[in-house]
């Protein structure tokens, strides 16, 4: 992979694609975690001191979603970290950010606004269509040098990910460097049994990652929480109740058949919640399955689940672990993520955990340093370590730079 220890950036204005999408406060919009924004220091620190004239791109969310914002504070957050300025462009790719890029002086950084405001940025395409786009074609003319730090999106075939490579010279920053190998060491000889343990809200990539590692062989078991382990137990026909259905139907309705089917291969390596934690009138009620449909919205898993995850983690050799088990941000929901970290943390087996929400538990409760290896990326993470290659590792390595 070539890294920046193949490129003089001195001079030189480099497009710098990192991934800050982080949790937000709902009600001030304040962000809750810095710890993606101090993983990517090392990459613009080193590109600063060599004099380079560096434009950064970054995500906040998707579209639709309540945490879907500006980068403004982003700006601010780095600006902060760094002890200087980096000023915020309202702007991704129209006049005033060219000719924002063409003012930098050597030394100096700017941030653009969050590239997902650009509708053709999340489209599938491949490196060469996606070349082709406005956004691309725009900034390339204007810049020298494409660096990818966001290992966190490296798993998404997005406009900014891989859409620079055709074009113009590109270069690994050092975060995705060190992601890279790090995992891809691990992945070479797994200690068994070898477990991931899903949660979370993203259904799809949730999906990608169990068919991936067990068709593959590499995970022996998949232990589900949150909305996916929800899912699957609606593609198996448990009653969840209205709420809890509506909630997954409105994400993607044809998700439910992906994991009927799914489970209909794998069924004795899929294991799901036999309990949960619901809200009941403002407050925690434990329900065992066989007590559903409830009356609340399931917001953790059950204690009683959370106790047999623990146990399947302390007698594993290899866990990785996505998402959280429920609402973590609400003391009386976090239990069972908890739970599950505080297993991670004692056994000797060797332990993965991914994404900027499991990452922020994990920094919560203090345990991240008795965590083998802290993943800036969730998707990206267990998709490399389900085998599958990764399209924004994939595309530096197919184009040389010119």
């Amino acid at each position: 992979m070539k890294t920046l220890d193949h490129l003089d950036p001195k001079g030189k204005v480099v497009i710098l694609r990192v991934d800050v999408n982080s949790p937000i406060n709902p009600e001030t919009g304040e962000i809750l975690d810095d710890e993606r924004f101090r993983s990517h220091l090392p990459t613009i620190r080193e590109l600063l001191e060599k004099r380079a004239k560096v434009v950064i791109m970054a995500h906040q969310s998707r579209p639709g979603a309540r945490d879907f914002t500006t980068t403004k504070k982003h700006a601010v957050l780095f600006s902060k970290l760094l002890g200087f300025e980096i000023e915020y462009i309202e702007d991704i790719f129209g006049k005033y950010a060219r000719e924002s890029i063409v003012s930098l002086d050597e030394g100096d950084a700017i941030m653009l606004e969050n590239v997902r405001f650009y509708s053709e940025e999340t489209l599938k395409r491949s490196p060469e269509e996606h070349s082709r786009c406005v956004m691309v074609r725009k900034l390339s003319r204007v810049s020298d040098v494409y660096v990818n730090d966001a290992f966190a999106a490296a798993h998404r075939p997005h406009a900014s990910i891989i859409g620079f490579p055709p074009v113009i010279p590109s270069y690994a920053g050092r975060l995705m460097e060190k992601e890279y190998h790090s995992l891809v060491e691990r992945l070479r000889d797994p200690g068994r049994p070898s477990i991931f343990v899903l949660g979370g809200a993203k259904l799809e990539d949730a999906l990608n990652t169990i068919e991936n590692s067990l068709e593959r062989g590499i995970a022996d078991k998949v232990l589900l929480t949150g909305l996916v382990a929800n899912l699957f137990l609606l593609a198996k026909g448990v009653n969840l109740g209205k709420e809890n259905e509506e909630l997954i139907k409105k994400k993607d309705n044809t998700l439910i058949e992906k994991a009927r089917s799914i489970l209909s291969r794998f069924k004795e390596k899929i294991v799901l919640p036999e309990d949960f934690g619901v809200e009941i009138g403002g407050e925690r009620i434990d329900i065992s399955i066989k007590e559903v449909p409830p009356k609340g919205r399931i917001l953790d898993i059950g204690i009683g689940t959370a106790e047999k995850y623990s146990e399947e983690i302390m007698s594993s050799k290899t866990i990785v672990a996505n998402g959280p088990a429920g609402m973590f941000e609400v003391p009386q929901f976090a239990i069972g993520t908890e739970m599950i970290l505080r297993a991670m943390a004692r056994t000797e087996g060797f332990t993965v955990i991914g994404g900027g929400h499991l990452v922020a538990a994990v920094k919560m409760l203090g345990l991240e340093k008795r965590i083998n290896h802290v993943s800036t990326g969730g998707g990206a993470s267990t998709t490399l370590l389900s085998g599958v290659p990764l399209p924004g590792i994939e595309v530096l390595n197919k184009y040389e730079p010119r």
